[in-house]
């Protein structure tokens, strides 16, 4: 009878095995079907839109996008509008870590200073960053250094937010074990603080880097400096909608790339965490 036992678990487990792998290609299927088709009709409505009450305005169909798009891509500006954009963007993005999580790590070590800087923070991630375009443009004129400096004024506040969450939320019981262990200073923002932070600042990341990208072309765009913003204002001035559709569409497709970039950064630097680990906390 123990003999037979080994052989009936190898099999059970031999089905299970087998019983699971077509489950979970059919259900790759289905997502992958589901997505397809939601593609689809998002084109279908927006063929019927164009040709209909989009075609008095010159709203481009799918077919005539896709036209200026491969014509758009065999130019060296599509491109080197692109290369400024993103360049400007990222760089923003780093003035934004560079100076958010300091400032963020200043503030969640102190429970005091993190309740007497609430408003402060509150008031400064609501106020809208194009409200200052008027003086930055006077400051800085059409230059990348207005759109840098937008970016900042935009994007720092999550990574600020998250960061001073993320300390203020470690463990009382940690920072207790840390002391008794006489840990230094840098040991406990190794091994105690970047642990802890890291899942939160990924968050901020994330909302950071579409700001930045959006505050990049924005910038362009009503600043007048070099990028797909730029170009999509030429392309709207001379009514070519076609093109600024392109322009438009390039842009989200950016967005798109940017957060999936920092979503694959965030699995392979927090591996470890339950919510990256497969099969969660288990």
């Amino acid at each position: 009878m123990t003999g037979t036992k080994p052989t009936a678990m190898t099999g059970t487990k031999s089905r299970a095995v087998t019983g699971t792998k077509p489950g979970a290609a059919s259900l790759g299927v289905r997502r992958l079907a589901n997505r397809l088709l939601a593609i689809f009709v998002a084109l279908v409505v927006w063929y019927l839109f164009a040709s209909g009450p989009g075609s008095s305005s010159g709203f481009p169909t799918p077919l005539e996008s896709f036209r200026s798009a491969v014509g758009l891509a065999e130019t060296g500006a599509y491109w080197s509008n692109i290369a400024t954009s993103v360049e400007t963007a990222l760089l923003g993005l780093a003035l934004a870590v560079l100076v958010g999580v300091p400032v963020g790590l200043l503030i969640g070590a102190n429970e005091h200073v993190r309740r007497s800087t609430q408003l402060l923070l509150d008031f400064g991630r609501t106020v809208p960053a194009i409200a200052l375009l008027p003086l930055l443009l006077l400051l800085f004129g059409a230059t990348r250094d207005l759109g840098l400096v937008l970016i900042l004024v935009s994007a720092v506040w999550p990574v600020v937010i998250q960061t001073s969450y993320a300390v203020g939320e470690i463990s009382p019981q940690l920072r207790r074990v840390a002391r008794a262990y006489h840990l230094t200073r840098w040991h406990r923002l190794r091994h105690l603080v970047a642990p802890s932070m890291f899942p939160f600042v990924f968050v901020g990341l994330r909302i950071a880097a579409t700001i930045s990208l959006l505050m990049a072309i924005s910038s362009e765009f009503l600043g007048g400096s070099d990028g797909l913003g730029y170009a999509l204002l030429q392309a709207m001035q001379i009514n070519d909608t076609e093109r600024a559709f392109v322009y438009s569409f390039t842009a989200a497709v950016l967005g798109l790339l940017l957060n999936l970039f920092f979503v694959l950064l965030q699995r392979r630097v927090l591996w470890w965490h339950p919510s990256v680990r497969k099969g969660g906390a288990a």
